[in-house]
């Protein structure tokens, strides 16, 4: 078979084409700090790393939303702490209100420390987590509670002005979701609740009602185990939510060690490989350059 010039310049060319195509992936390695920049790279590495970006996207969203629902949860408990303390100091004030050593004008000025224990409850109802009403249920965008007052500013009665029993979730994992708010029902409503205990208390100790002072007593008890019960709740959601980070956070690392294993550059070989074409490279075009001149002339000639 005779190799005629077109034959040899078109070999020449597509062995330069080659050669220099390796040049250029090499490089991209470099540039890019990863062995897959395209799929004809590696096609099956290049599917299981697309696989293990999506799920390292997803547990990143879940990172997020555990972390969102720990900080609203957290921001629950210390309310409801504070509250808590709150039933405790008031069940201390509402024991000197009983004694009969205490006169009517003693209970009143007790009264007056209660109301200010009623207004503080109440800013307590309307804590807020990035601009949201915790205890507002799923009606995040207004405080959950309204009140009656007096013509002195007292507050005689406060209702829910919406449903404030709906459930707010995140998921922290595929699948699983977590409630992150407690209702205000749980603690602001019903036959026994946080405001009524407090009112009621202010009242009688205003009227001078011994009775009904010692008759508080049993109340301030039972709210304070309410919303002690309610904060045991919430610990238990922290504590979920903190075993879920621990364990995305591990996953997060063994599925970024397995990526950079697929997709990482071996800088050393990449870089001798380099290397190594460049210098096929050049010898080519050197053989290339003394071999078709020849050729040409002599088929001119």
């Amino acid at each position: 078979m005779r190799v005629t010039t077109t034959m040899a310049v078109h070999n020449l060319v597509r062995n330069l084409d080659r050669s220099y195509g390796r040049m250029v992936k090499f490089q991209e390695q470099l540039a890019s700090g990863s062995r897959l920049n395209k799929l004809s790279d590696d096609p099956a590495a290049v599917e299981r790393s697309l696989a293990l970006r999506t799920e390292l996207r997803n547990m990143e969203q879940y990172q997020k939303n555990v972390d969102d629902g720990t900080g609203w949860l957290e921001l629950s408990e210390a309310a409801l702490a504070e509250l808590e303390t709150l039933f405790v100091e008031a069940r201390g004030l509402a024991v000197q209100g009983a004694t009969d050593t205490y006169n009517s004008q003693q209970r009143r000025v007790i009264a007056d420390q209660i109301d200010q224990f009623i207004e503080h409850a109440v800013s307590l109802s309307e804590s807020r987590y990035r601009g949201r009403y915790i205890f507002g249920g799923t009606q995040t965008g207004e405080p959950p509670y309204a009140g009656v007052r007096s013509g002195e500013g007292k507050l005689l009665d406060l209702s829910a002005t919406g449903d404030t029993s709906g459930s707010i979730e995140r998921e922290i994992a595929d699948g699983i979701l977590q409630q992150v708010n407690v209702p205000g029902g749980d603690v602001f409503e019903g036959s026994l609740n946080a405001f009524d205990v407090l009112i009621d208390l202010r009242d009688a100790l205003v009227a001078d009602e011994v009775s009904d002072v010692r008759a508080s007593l049993t109340q301030l008890a039972d709210m304070r185990e309410r919303i002690s019960s309610v904060r045991g709740v919430i610990g238990a959601r922290v504590n979920r939510m903190e075993l879920t980070r621990n364990v995305l956070d591990r996953m997060s690392i063994e599925m970024t060690s397995i990526l950079s294993e697929d997709e990482g550059v071996d800088l050393t070989a990449t870089i001798v490989n380099l290397q190594q074409e460049q210098d096929v490279f050049q010898a080519a075009l050197a053989s290339g350059a003394s071999v078709i001149p020849q050729s040409l002339m002599d088929f001119i000639g």
